[in-house]
């Protein structure tokens, strides 16, 4: 364990410490005060706690229909009991949110079709960010505005509020939602407070067991100097489980990356002749013959319109995750007018894992690496994909991906990443309420949050077998290609490691995000009938992340037969469980990373494995962003109709400065301000149209920052040939957005609701990347970046790429939330009830293409329809419930990272969890949870004519099964 984590773990369990210590002290200073066993208990009430499921809808559902705009809640069952082990899981039974699993568990959210980085979360009130990584198809390390849920633990919270519409008295930020995160609060619970949990989590495709505690202990009192409250709770588990997974890495056309080995006697010869390699007219390669003269495979193959995967191969993860929380809340009413409140949240997600794969290297790697030239296609056949619309040299024409194909010439690699990364979010809240009059209220709060993400090591060790032969057969199953080689994949000794056909990637990633936060509102209710509001809020926030890595990744250690056998060992046990048996070798040889690291000194940064900064990586943005708003909450009765909502504007101006390297001939700091403001009016009507119906009407102008990465001034600059710049933008005017909102939500029985609701988003900028011509001074870089390249900065134009604002186009769609307790049912049926809902979006955004041209398509991160479904039972004794979450296709990148296609999304998606509890009696539950029941694969793909697999990937299905003791 480093320094700087025993220094986390010390400075949390002191507090903890001191928590528990200052509980039990005033315990034992109210039982000095308390009435002795002869005084009268006439004046003492018994208080009943409702706890359950079926109570938490009942609450979330009174908070839905009091709110005068379009509010969702989730409430916990009881202390240290959220509805679900994972947050974003909870969130997903929301209408309109959709959430994105990454290692099996939920990560991020989408609400109504817009990504994560629409959406601000807060925590007990005050904005924050949350980061975590995640493997290369996940796209690895958050590094953007959105919020990462899995970092947390869901015990340690309560509630969660999506606000789908805005109000002038909530921070702007928001196309999406605005999601609360509240923990608990000491005065909530009367008396003393006791939990302890403990359960067992197994994974049906690891094969292991895992544990996980929680505990909460909280007191509160009535004294002299008022009513007094603390608590204090921790979660900590520990989860290790396997992801097996195939990979193609991506789709290439055969001409990519300099086309496949040539027959004999075509001219011009591919691979060029070198005598060192093997690669003469009757050669690919060493020990590879060139197709004969006149093959037709060859010209079948070699066509821009024929599309082979990148890196095909098959996959296992060894996940190892530890997450640890702890929250210390403190309350104080030293009057019946004034409140204090202090909340403090600490949470450490530590994460190691490691990939193992056996690829087909040659298909993604140049000549200069030995790569697809000496690769010899001995058999195909193809696959009839469609037209390609995708602008370009493929245009028009008919499109084929592989179905079938034999090779020789081809390098297998045996491909290890071990990466270990931590994230430690800590913040710090203090609120305070204070009446000053009957009528007037004034409320603040101040608070700091602070989100350290340490990758330090992201490693990646490959070794190969050179010019083998292997077959690749998508025949059977697209998901699941049988690949087969010709040599025994598990011997070490037919590999070999040295350059150039080995590599060794070493990289560091560090980010820090902090918030300060202060904020003062006043509130004057002139009658019962209106509310005045005004109030001031001020943020600081900070993103600030430096990197490291190798200079030259191909500079290796050579090793010998028996050195590299020294160091490396057999995968063992691929395949099964929802991995066709026979479709890949269920053992290969692999690195075995600790015996490597140790072999080669690897962390000493020293010598071959020095690291540089990686500047592209080095950059900040600090925001400074100050708001004031106006708000009227109003009641009234039109046409004998009770009417309540609020009416108001936010006024929020932000300040901008950003830092990055231009890399050119040598790397410089630039740096760059920006200032920008914006007048947010909003509305939210809520009508009693009778006592069960309730109409809702919202409109709003909205407002969300570019995310991080487009914001910094760095990139890359090239003054040789022609002159090109790459880089961030941070004069980019926000996403700006008009909304309205149309519901009625009829309450038709009590803990029932059937609501509708539409919603339109005409949003008004968006932000892509785009290639533009202008001068050097036209880009607002340093004229010392030139150098002495001698180019005139006011009439040589450059090919600027960069972020920019471009139109952006509406979004529209439908809600539909439906909610009900059978209680009219007989017998035990009366103990079930339902909770489905069901939601469309559309949208409509013009993206600029990396080969020119436009075109029109869904939002990234939009699924065009989406809906969730559970089904529960619960009496004074059992509870158990089974959901349902099904979210349609969704576009993860436009244009795709791979040429003359043009996206890469995710495919659609229905996973099935289940919980179930008993208790026992008063003190003790027992409970089981499932996760993904039915071990549903997650499914990327690429290109939307073709459809061809990026990624096919499951992790089994999780169970965890716990015992409570609640006092």
């Amino acid at each position: 364990m480093s320094d700087r984590r025993i220094q986390r773990w010390s400075m949390g369990c002191s507090a903890l410490a001191l928590t528990f210590a200052g509980v039990l002290a005033a315990g034992a200073a109210s039982a000095q005060t308390a009435p002795s066993a002869g005084q009268s208990p006439e004046n003492t009430v018994e208080e009943v706690v409702v706890t359950g499921f079926r109570e938490s809808l009942r609450s979330a559902l009174s908070v839905k229909r009091q709110s005068s705009g379009v509010v969702d809640a989730i409430k916990a069952e009881d202390i240290a009991d959220f509805p679900d082990a994972n947050l974003a899981e909870s969130i997903q039974r929301v209408p309109g949110v959709s959430i994105t699993r990454v290692a099996g568990e939920g990560r991020t959210i989408t609400v109504r079709g817009l990504p994560p980085t629409f959406t601000r979360v807060r925590i007990n009130g005050m904005e924050a960010q949350s980061t975590s990584g995640a493997t290369t198809s996940d796209r690895g390390a958050n590094l953007g505005r959105g919020f990462d849920f899995n970092t947390f633990a869901s015990e340690l919270f309560s509630g969660i509020t999506v606000r789908k519409t805005a109000q002038a008295e909530v921070i702007e930020g928001s196309l999406g939602a605005t999601v609360d995160l509240e923990t608990a609060k000491p005065l909530d619970h009367k008396g003393l407070t006791f939990v302890l949990g403990a359960s067992a989590g197994y994974n049906d495709l690891a094969k292991n067991v895992d544990p996980k505690f929680t505990a909460v202990v909280g007191n509160s009192w009535d004294t002299r100097w008022g009513e007094f409250g603390a608590q204090a709770s921790l979660a900590y588990s520990k989860r290790k489980f396997l992801e097996d997974q195939w990979g193609s890495g991506g789709w290439n056309p055969a001409t990519i990356d300099g086309g496949f080995c040539t027959p004999v006697g075509v001219t011009p010869q591919n691979p060029a002749t070198n005598a060192g390699n093997g690669t003469d007219a009757a050669n690919c390669a060493t020990g590879v013959a060139r197709p004969p003269t006149g093959d037709p495979v060859y010209a079948q193959a070699n066509r821009s319109t024929v599309f082979f995967p990148r890196l095909p191969r098959y996959g296992r993860f060894h996940h190892n995750q530890e997450r640890t929380g702890a929250t210390l809340a403190l309350q104080w009413k030293p009057t019946s007018r004034t409140s204090l409140s202090f909340d403090a949240l600490y949470s450490d997600y530590d994460v190691k894992r490691e990939e193992n794969w056996l690829e087909g290297f040659s298909f993604a790697r140049p000549i200069t690496q030995n790569g697809k030239p000496q690769t010899a296609v001995r058999e195909l056949v193809l696959r009839d994909a469609g037209t390609s619309h995708t602008a370009g040299i493929n245009f028009g024409q008919t499109v084929y991906d592989v179905d079938y194909a034999r090779f020789d010439g081809v390098d297998i690699r045996s491909d290890t990443q071990h990466d270990e990364f931590e994230n430690v979010f800590q913040q710090y809240t203090l609120a305070g309420t204070h009446e000053l009059t009957d009528r007037l209220k004034v409320t603040g709060l101040i608070g700091y949050s602070k989100s350290d993400y340490d990758q330090p090591m992201t490693t990646t060790i490959m070794f190969q077998r050179q010019n083998a032969g292997m077959t690749i057969d998508f025949r059977n199953n697209r998901d699941q290609p049988i690949i087969k080689h010709d040599f025994d994949v598990t011997n070490a000794g037919l590999y070999s490691f040295g350059a150039p056909n080995a590599e060794v990637r070493l990289q560091q990633i560090y980010t820090t995000n902090i918030y300060k936060t202060g904020e003062v509102n006043l509130a004057w209710a002139y009658d019962d009938d209106l509310t005045l509001k005004v109030g001031g809020h001020y943020d600081e926030f900070s993103f600030d992340t430096s990197a490291k890595q190798r200079s030259n990744n191909f500079l290796v250690p050579t090793l010998s037969t028996a050195e590299l056998q020294a160091v490396t060992k057999v995968v063992s046990g691929f395949g099964g469980h929802g991995i066709d048996e026979g479709v890949f070798p269920s053992s290969w040889a692999t690195i075995d990373y600790d015996k490597f690291v140790a072999s080669q000194n690897l962390y000493s940064e020293t010598g071959m494995y020095a690291l540089v900064p990686n500047y592209g990586g080095i950059r900040r943005v600090d925001e400074k962003v100050a708001s004031a708003y106006f708000q009227a909450d109003l009641k009234t009765v039109i046409g004998g109709l009770p009417v309540r909502g609020d009416i108001g504007f936010r006024f929020a101006q932000t300040e901008l400065q950003s830092r990055g390297y231009q890399i050119g001939p040598l790397p410089q700091q630039v740096t760059a301000e920006n200032k920008y403001h914006d007048v947010l009016p909003s509305f939210n009507v809520a009508v009693d149209a009778t006592d069960n119906l309730v109409l809702r009407f919202s409109g709003a102008k909205v407002v969300a920052r570019p995310d991080l990465g487009f914001l910094t001034p760095g990139g890359s600059l090239n003054l040789n040939g022609t002159p090109s710049i790459t880089s961030g933008n941070p004069d980019l005017e926000p996403i700006r957005a008009t909304t309205a909102d149309l519901g009625a939500e009829w309450y038709f029985a009590p803990g029932a609701l059937l609501g509708f609701g539409v919603f339109y988003k005409d949003i008004e900028t968006y932000v892509q990347n785009q290639s533009q011509q202008m001068t050097f001074r036209q880009t607002g870089l340093p004229l010392s970046l030139l150098g002495d390249s001698r180019l005139d900065p006011d009439q040589t134009y450059f090919t600027v790429t960069r972020p920019v604002n471009t139109p952006g186009g509406p979004l529209k769609g439908f809600e539909i939330n439906y909610q009900q307790n059978f209680t009219f049912l007989p017998g035990l049926l009366r103990h079930t009830g339902a909770l489905i809902n069901y939601t469309y979006v559309d949208s409509q955004i013009d993206y600029f293409l990396a080969a020119g041209g436009v075109t029109t398509n869904d939002l990234v991160g939009l699924s065009k329809n989406a809906y969730n479904a559970t089904l529960f039972y619960e009496d004074d004794k059992f509870s158990a419930r089974i959901s349902a979450a099904y979210r349609d296709k969704s576009i993860v990148a436009l244009p795709a990272n791979n040429p003359y296609q043009d996206l890469e999304g995710y495919d659609e998606n229905l996973t099935f969890d289940l919980a179930a509890s008993y208790q026992i009696n008063e003190n003790f539950k027992l409970s089981l949870e499932g996760l993904n029941i039915f071990d549903r694969f997650n499914r990327q793909f690429i290109d939307s004519d073709r459809d061809s697999t990026f990624v096919y990937t499951h992790t089994g299905r999780q169970w965890n099964l716990g015992l409570q003791y609640k006092f």
